[in-house]
């Protein structure tokens, strides 16, 4: 059985480096990730990784409490809530804080076919902030995101050549722009061929979205969802890049509630946005993201202006949705110790 997620060896420069060459190690675990402006960012490591510490009483302990939530103070310090019971799958919880993580069924875990939707977000806000190399170049975010996701499709092809994809572009509502296809370079000739100009956008409609999804795409129905597996998924890749505009739902959430029923429907959600401060509101658009975790099962990531970060992040979406772990248990170091 092919094996996603793993690191690829080198060829012809098309697979990921997973390498951070400022710490030597990945860390991009949801609950222990750090803003790219992390000279600003203060991290308490034991408990945002929504581990328990090492101790010997650690076997003695009750159920582990669902991951803490991300926030982002005024300050710009990276500080954490705790997501509450109408946020997660978790069960009632008492004055205490002990919560019974309700689980979801366990699928099997195949390399099936993925049905992939690539959402690119096109505000003009995208690009307000470029990227800048340590020489001194400077790389719009829209390009840096398609070149990363151009690595992505050839690495996630190889695996598996039935994988296919799909493109819709968002501005003040989603287009869908490509039709599903497994033929990598045509899928990549209509991605380049996007322009880097773009408009500006007064609102950002997710009902546009999820709406467009279901119209597009039919979900499997399996009976015994434990045992068989299913011919394929739908996997969301959205990458939004808007600091100032937090994205809502103009029309009502019933598409998205109902591909959210299906366990073959998963939403990964990239978060590329300006250093935090008073002037954005970058904490508030990723708990919008985080709400809409409601089963546990998206990867969610925020990248700020550091490309290194940019690409390990987007490397570790190369896993299958239906053999990777959930996002709080992810990790990528050789270091044990960590």
């Amino acid at each position: 059985m092919e094996k996603e997620g793993e690191e690829m060896p080198a060829e012809s420069g098309e697979n990921f480096d997973v390498h951070d060459e400022n710490t030597g190690n990945i860390d991009h675990v949801r609950d222990r990730q750090e803003p790219d402006n992390a000279s600003e960012v203060v991290i308490d490591q034991a408990s945002s990784s929504g581990l328990q510490a090492d101790s010997a009483d650690e076997a003695q302990m009750g159920p582990t409490p669902p991951p803490p939530k991300r926030t982002t103070s005024q300050a710009g310090r990276s500080e954490f809530r705790s997501r509450g019971p109408s946020e997660t799958e978790a069960g009632a919880s008492d004055e205490d804080g002990d919560r019974s993580i309700v689980k979801g069924p366990r699928l099997p875990g195949v390399n099936c076919p993925e049905k992939i939707i690539i959402c690119l977000d096109l505000a003009s806000e995208v690009n307000r902030v470029p990227f800048l190399q340590r020489d001194g170049t400077k790389h719009l975010p829209i390009e840096l995101v398609k070149r990363a996701l151009s690595m992505f499709i050839r690495t996630k092809s190889n695996i598996n050549p039935r994988h296919q994809f799909a493109l819709v572009v968002l501005q003040e509502s989603a287009v869908w722009l490509q039709d599903f296809t497994s033929d990598v370079e045509e899928f990549l000739n209509v991605m380049f061929d996007l322009t880097s100009e773009t408009r500006d956008c007064e609102s950002c409609d997710l009902t546009s979205l999820f709406e467009t999804i279901v119209h597009k795409v039919e979900l499997p129905v399996i009976e015994d969802i434990e045992v068989l597996p299913p011919p394929y998924i739908v996997r969301t890749l959205f990458f939004y890049g808007r600091s100032a505009l937090i994205p809502e739902f103009d029309n009502g959430r019933e598409a998205q509630v109902a591909l959210s029923a299906s366990p073959y429907f998963f939403f990964d959600v990239f978060y590329l946005h300006e250093p935090p401060s008073e002037e954005n509101c970058c904490k508030d658009i990723y708990d919008v993201f985080l709400d809409l975790d409601k089963n546990n099962t998206s990867y969610i990531h925020e990248v700020g202006r550091n490309t290194t970060n940019l690409y390990n992040r987007m490397a570790s979406l190369v896993a299958h949705p239906l053999q990777r772990p959930e996002q709080v248990f992810a990790l990528y170091s050789l270091d044990t110790d960590k």
